[in-house]
This record gives C-alpha cells, structure tokens and sequence, in this order.
C-alpha cells in the first residue's frame, strides 16, 4: 500500500508539472482545472499552503496580520481582513488575493517590493486553480501556534528522568536517550572496545591521540573504574583547554587582525589575549556564565583587573575601522547567534519573518554597545604597543544616540526617536534596569595601573644602560687601536674620532631622557595628589633638555653625512645640515624661555586607541577621552543573558557541547533557535542538560564529565548487526550508534606531530606567523589566524571559517588526500613515526600491530597483517631501501588510510 501512495504520489506531481509547462505557454483552463480537480484540498496541503507560508506568513500568519489579514488557513483566507474576503468563488478573477500578488504596479503588490522577488506565474496560477476548484482545505486545519509559544521561548524546566529497566543505563543521559530506543523498537549498539574508546576520548578532551605508553598503561588497569579514570585526568589535563577552546573560538569568531598590508582593519592585534584567557578559563573550570559576563562587560565588573579585561577581546574582535554601522551590526548578530541562538540580524531591515522580534529589538540590541570602543592597555615592562599590549572595551561615546535605520540603510537614520537599550518583549523576564558604573581612577586613566610608569622607567634605564656600554666599549678600542697601530691615517683618526663623538652623544640623549621620564613620572603622581606646580615644571625642563640633545645628535649625523657625501649629493647634505641647525636653535631657544602656566608636559600613553572613521572629522583629531564612569548596558544585558530564567541561553551552550561530543546536535540549526530552525531531536534531553548545566554552577567539565561517561557515548560506531536498527531509523535520529566524526584540521595536524614525537606543548603567548608555521612545531591553535591569513594545510581539512563557525564543514575533496600524501608535514612526520616506534619494536609483525593501534586506534587481525608484511617486503626488495624506508612507507599509507582522519 505504501508503494502503491508513492506511484501516485509521483504521477500526480508529473502531471502536475505537465500543467505548469501548460500554464506557462498558454494551456487550456478546462484541462488545467481537471489537472486539479481530484483531490483539492490535498492540493491545498501540498501545494498552497507551502507557498503562503514561504511567503505571505510573516505578515498575514500568526506572528502578524497586516490588514486584520490572516492566511495561514483556509477558513482565515475566506473570512478575509479589513477590505473583505481574499478570495471570490463566484468570480476567481475577481478575488482581492490574486488581484493583489498579480498587480503589475510594484507600489501595490504583494508581497511588497522592498520584502522579495514577485511571486512567479507558476505560483500565481497556484492560487488561481485553488480558488477555481472551490477553495478547499481540510476540515480540521489548525492555524500556526502563536509565535510567543514557541518551544525555545518557554522557560527551562528540569523534565522528569524516564524509568527504564536497563543495565545499559550509566546516568541521566541515558534514560533519555533509552526511552526512544524503548519507544521505537531499538537496540543500542554495544559498547566499543577498550582501545576505541581511549582514541576517541583523547582526540575528543585533548586533541591528540594517547601515546604507546598511555595506551600500554591504561589496558593494564583492569579495575572497574578504569574509564572514569581517563576521564577525570584528561579534564585535568591542560591540553583539554586548548581543545576546547578552539571549538569555542569557532563560535566566538576568534581572529587575529587583518587589513590591507600592515594597516588594521579588522579585529585586533595582540588578541591572543584573549585567546589565552578562553584556554585558562576553560582548564579551570569557569563557569560558562560568569566567561559570558566578562567577555560582554569586564571592564564595568572588573575595570581594574588585567587578566579578566582579556575577556573583552570578545567584542575588541569585532572593530571595523571603515564603518562603524557593520561593526554594531555584527556585534548584534554574533552576540544574538552566539549566546542566544537568534537570529536578530533578521530585524536589521524589518520585523522579523518568523520569530516575534520587531525591527525595534535589533536597535535596542544595538544601543547595549553604542558607546563601546577599543584600546589596548599597556602589559607590565612593556612600553610599546606595537610589541604587545592587552585588547579591551570600554564606553567612550556615552552620549551617543540609537537610531532605527529605516528600512537598515544607515543614510536614512529615523531621527525622531531615540532607542534605549532593551531586550526583545518576548524573552523578558524583569525589568531590565541601566545603571552607570563609576569607574576608579585606574581605570580610566591607565598610567596609574601597577607597573605602568615604572615600566617607562624601566624602558629609559635599559636603552641608557645599553647606550653607556656601547660607549665604554668603543673608548675602550680605540685605546688599544692607538696603543698598538702606529700608522694610523688622518682620515682614519678623524673617523675614529667622529665615531666617538657621536656615541658620547647618543649617551648624553640616554641620559637626558632617562632624567626627562623620571621627572615626568614625579610629576605625573604629584598631579594625582593636586601637588604644587613646581614638578611639573621641572619635566617641562627635562623635555627641553631632551629635545635639544636629540637636535644636537641629529646636526653631528647631518654634518657627518655631508663629510662623506659625494660631489653629487652635497646639496641635498648642507640642506640636511641647515635643516637640523634650525632644529637645534629652536630646541635651544625654548629651553631658555620661562615656562608659562598653561604649559604641560607629555603625559604617559597608559593605552593606545583604535581610531574610527566614525569618530575622526579629519586624520589630526585627537583620541577620545576615556569617562570617569561607564554606561552600565553591557552589564545589564550580560546579567540578562546569563539569568537563569533566560530560555535560551542554556540550552544553546549545551547543544554546541553535544554537538561537537557527537558530531550531530541536538538542535540541528545551533544559531538558530527560532520558528524558522528545525526542533530538537531530544527536547527533554535538551532541556535536562540546560538545567543541569545551571544547576552544577555553569560548570562545563561536569556536562563534559556528564557525556562522555554516558553508555551513549561509549557505543561502538558500527552498523554490524543492526539490520533492524537500520530499517527502523536509518538516519541514527535515536542514536542507536556512534556516528563517526570526521576530526577538525587543527586534530589532525596536531595528532600527526604528537604521533611523531615532535608536538611542541608550550602554551600560550603570540601567534605563529604564517611565514613561519611550515616548520612549527606548536599546537594549531597558536597559529595566525586571520581572513586574509589561513594555513594551507588546515584550511584543506575544513579549517574555521573566520567571520562566522557555528559548526565545521566536514567536508571530502581530492585536495585532502593529496595534502596527506605529499605535504611536507605528512612526509616528514611518517619518517619520525617509524623511526619512533622501530626504536621499541624490532619485529615487523610488533611494528605493525603498534603502528595500527597508535594511527588508527585498532588491533589489526591476521589479514591486515599479513597484507602489511608482505607490503614492507615488497618495498624491502627495491633497490637501495632499507627496513626503515619500507617501514615508513607503511606508516604513509596508514596517515591516509580512513580512520586516521575520524574519530570513531
């Protein structure tokens, strides 16, 4: 019976796209109509009802109804809305509904111009042969669900645990999962082998395979608690943040800066920082709120803390130097997908389609970062921005209005009203309330952080220290050139002597300017305590000083340039010394002139600023100053989303955690949350995992703790024996198995370094610039990442897209089986592996079977390894290979052998 719904099926759609072709050229409305008359309000189901909710729900549905119209059913169709019913059975021509998608007149049709394309002639003649054929629909049709209704909006309530009476079950998780099996006639696979699971959990925790000895050493534990074990010392184990936090990173949309040549346009430099605060946090074991919290707004909950202002390279990473409109834009989408899986973005333009979020929401969404900017603040010893510094928000621009952009184009801001900052009606819970945040001085001026003024001593000191030694030593040989050289030239001498003389002046500018900072440091602190003006005096004094010691270095380099400047070049040699004459003239004539009151001295950079064409009129303008107090929006907001009466917060955090245990979420759209993505698979499982996740204080490594010790996760990955599984549910919806997961670019560049003995675990610090990670050694995590700079290697295996990762491509191109057949890196770490594990095992038949279970994370039976003795052998034989060449031969065809590239 089922064959014969499908025959039919079929045929009708045939004879209905014979139709269109008809309708299209002209076909005759008497054939046409038959065409539809068999089952009309079948037709209504399959046909209509899809195409009005494609197109016409999100304004005449349940989420809004333009014109008191409905139409998202047959009764609502006919009752019509304020200009009468949409359809006429008497006249079909006549009806308002294809008067109004049919007007030639863009102004009048619908949908309107600015909402899509027209509807086409095929989808018009749709509506018209429905309306013809009476209009049908079927009796008990119900209307779309009020959007407020919503599954993702509900609030998150702890389910009940299903009863089921299995050995099978391990904890919660399980009873969840078994009730489906239960339910729908499964059995679960049975759980894989010891040597399976130790691969799976390391690539999974670490993101590198165990090692021979961590896998000698854990088949010999034959205690029951072996597993859990593994387990409790890999989540203690600093490798698993950096395994972590890149899946992390995909979702926050870490990148390093980028622009065109070394101009910055996107992101920050020295966002590492944040990078390395996301691994720490993850090692020890924040609370995924309170990480939520400090990357949204640190600088009000902890304006002095330098480790936690890290946190805010989250919003740093989102600078746009050209356009500040793009840079809240994105920050609102990415905060709304991130954190809340919505799409707010959606409203940019126009009410949202689907979900109940009006174009409003997204400009009070956006007001929370309207004051934001960047800058950096200064690391302890360092005084250079350009070697290093910390990337954090900050509000400058308090005073800056929201506007709506009508219909999002930002040259037509709505100026008439001001959006204040709040969240969308239908996620509200409370009250939001603002309340500005005063900031302590340190805060807000950065020089008076710890360290940062004698950082500037510090500085001052080493390049005087460096400057003195640099003298001493060249008195020092030209006292010994005198004593021991007797025939020593006149322009030999009078070098030797304009060499002297012009290091006894770089000294003299050493040692003014370590003077020149200490005295502006003396002054600097006297001004904090509103001390009498006479130190800040004396640092004007020592800036003078300074600059004429620079003016009289410059005029001895120019004279010496015009000494040994050639006849050609003498002219443009005296300009350089009367250009540096002027210099130090006007040095020394400041120096003698009285300091005026309304003179200051150069204060100390304690931050640099990330300029903006929105703030800058013209390319001199200064920075902004940084307020004494701060908004308090970001805070408001990131409270907000980490309240535990917010829906979705929860649930879109432990779903990206399933998601990448399993390789399948539990939400499949995992940005999008709402009435357009597609419903949980296990929404009580979801919901469990959401409250337990609350519940155990946000604590990430509980809900990891939590899976992987499931017997779900402990399946075996094989369809061997599922026969029935497999005619019941094909598609693994129940999770009757392990699915395999093909491993992300960074796990199979790092495994093949840790097989190879050679992964460098320094952690953190600067990125691997791209000129230099062909012979690096560090974990890919650590590697310059950027749009316009992505490694060869990893972007072939799927590398993280940079503008937004919600989940990895996995992705099968010929490009990946030639990266690891001929990459550098495959060839040379397949040398180090054989050589590695030769050293241990002098048999073949011992080699092959370590290099199965270390590449592959299998024992190879009898034919595998016959096949690979005899294989060695064969390469033994050629001309001029020895052992070790055929031996790494083999380890070249197992890195591209399947599994050494998934994680089963």
């Amino acid at each position: 019976m089922k064959h014969i719904m499908t025959i039919r099926h079929s045929l009708k759609s045939i004879l209905q796209g014979v139709c269109y072709v008809l309708i299209l050229s002209g076909g005759s409305s008497a054939f046409l109509g038959n065409c539809f008359a068999s089952d009309d309000s079948q037709f209504y189901t399959d046909e209509v009802k899809p195409l009005l909710r494609e197109r016409c729900y999100a304004c005449h549905g349940a989420l809004k109804q333009e014109a008191d119209l409905r139409l998202d059913t047959g009764d609502f169709i006919r009752r019509g809305g304020d200009s009468g019913s949409a359809i006429d059975l008497t006249s079909v021509e006549s009806s308002l509904i294809l008067d109004r998608i049919s007007d030639p007149d863009p102004a009048l049709r619908m949908p309107p111009e600015f909402e899509g394309e027209p509807l086409s002639a095929k989808q018009i003649e749709i509506i018209r042969q429905w309306i013809a054929n009476g209009a049908n629909a079927p009796a008990d049709e119900k209307p779309e669900d009020d959007p407020k209704d919503h599954w993702a909006f509900q609030p998150i309530v702890r389910p009940k645990t299903p009863v089921a009476n299995s050995d099978w079950i391990q904890n919660p998780i399980d009873a969840f999962v078994a009730a489906g099996h239960q339910k729908h006639g499964l059995t679960p696979q049975p759980k894989a082998d010891r040597l399976v699971l130790l691969r799976r959990l390391y690539l999974d925790l670490l993101g590198v395979p165990p090692t021979s000895a961590e896998i000698a050493a854990f088949e010999e534990d034959t205690s029951a608690e072996w597993y859990t074990k593994v387990v409790d010392q890999l989540l203690d184990d600093p490798r698993h943040g950096e395994r972590w936090g890149r899946h992390w990173m995909d979702i926050w949309r870490y990148s390093d800066w980028w622009g065109l040549n070394k101009q910055l346009r996107n992101s920050q430099k020295h966002i590492w920082h944040w990078r390395d605060w996301i691994v720490e946090s993850l090692n020890e074991d924040m609370p995924y709120d309170e990480m939520v919290r400090l990357m949204l707004a640190a600088d009000e909950l902890h304006p002095t803390d330098s480790d936690k202002l890290r946190a805010t390279g989250y919003l740093a990473r989102n600078f746009y130097l050209f356009n500040r409109a793009p840079w809240m834009e994105e920050t609102v989408e990415h905060v709304s997908k991130g954190f809340l899986g919505i799409t707010l973005n959606c409203a940019r333009c126009h009410d949202h389609k689907f979900d109940p979020f009006d174009q409003e929401d997204f400009y009070r969404m956006r007001a929370f970062f309207e004051p934001y900017l960047v800058r950096q603040d200064l690391v302890p010893g360092e005084t250079d921005f350009s070697r290093d510094g910390i990337p954090r928000v900050y509000d400058a621009l308090l005073d800056k209005p929201t506007y709506l952009y009508i219909r999002g184009d930002e040259r037509t801001p709505d100026k008439s009203t001001k959006i204040e900052p709040n969240v969308p009606t239908v996620l509200a819970f409370d009250e939001l309330i603002v309340e500005p945040v005063s900031l302590p001085p340190e805060a807000w001026q950065p020089e008076r952080r710890d360290g940062v003024l004698n950082s500037y001593i510090a500085d001052a000191t080493r390049q005087f220290e460096a400057a003195e030694e640099k003298l001493l030593k060249l008195r020092a040989t030209q006292e010994i050139s005198v004593t021991e050289e007797t025939n020593v030239s006149q322009a030999e001498s009078e070098s030797a002597k304009t060499e002297l003389e012009l290091c006894e002046l770089e000294f003299a500018v050493a040692k003014v300017a370590l003077e020149s900072v200490e005295r502006r440091v003396k002054a600097v602190k006297a001004s904090w305590d509103d001390a009498d003006s006479e130190s800040a005096h004396e640092a004007i004094r020592g800036e003078r000083q300074l600059a004429v010691a620079k003016a009289q270095l410059e005029l001895a380099k120019a004279q010496q340039k015009l000494t040994n400047a050639k006849d050609d070049q003498k002219s443009n040699a005296k300009k350089s010394v009367t250009a540096a004459e002027k210099v130090l003239a006007e040095a020394q004539t400041k120096l003698n002139k009285p300091i005026s009151e309304s003179e200051t001295f150069t204060p100390f950079s304690g931050a640099k600023w990330s300029a903006t064409r929105f703030l800058s009129s013209g390319k001199d303008d200064p920075p902004p100053s940084t307020p004494s107090t701060s908004t308090g929006r970001r805070t408001a907001l990131a409270n907000w989303i980490t309240d535990r009466r917010n829906p979705l917060t929860a649930r879109v955090a432990v779903n990206h955690i399933w998601t990448r245990h399993f390789g399948k979420p539990l939400v499949p759209t995992v940005f999008d949350f709402g009435r357009k993505g597609l419903p949980p698979t296990h929404p009580e499982l979801l919901d469990w995992l959401a409250v337990e996740l609350m519940e155990s204080g946000w604590s990430m490594k509980h809900i990891h703790r939590l899976i992987v010790t499931s017997s779900t996760y402990r399946m075996s990955s094989t369809k061997i024996g599922a026969e029935t599984n497999i005619e019941i549910d094909a598609e693994n919806r129940f999770l009757w198995r392990r699915i395999p997961i093909r491993l992300e670019s960074q796990a199979v560049r790092d495994s093949l370094l840790a097989l190879a003995g050679t992964l460098d675990l320094s952690m953190g610090g600067p990125p691997i610039p791209s000129a230099a990670q062909a012979k690096s050694n560090r974990r890919s995590l650590y590697f310059f990442h950027s749009n316009n700079e992505r490694n060869q290697f990893l972007t072939t295996f799927d590398e993280a897209l940079v503008k937004d990762c919600y989940r990895r491509e996995q992705s099968i191109i010929p490009q990946q089986a030639l990266a690891l057949t001929n990459s550098e890196l495959v060839l040379d770490a397949s040398k180090q592996i054989a050589t590695r594990l030769s050293n241990t095992h002098k048999a073949d038949e011992n080699f092959i079977r370590e290099a199965f279970r270390q590449l592959l994370g299998m024992n190879p039976n009898a034919e595998e390894i016959a096949a690979s003795q005899q294989a060695i052998s064969a390469w033994k034989s050629l001309e001029g290979k020895t052992n070790l060449d055929a031996r790494v031969n083999l380890i070249w065809v197992l890195v591209n052998h399947n599994d050494f590239v998934t994680l089963r």
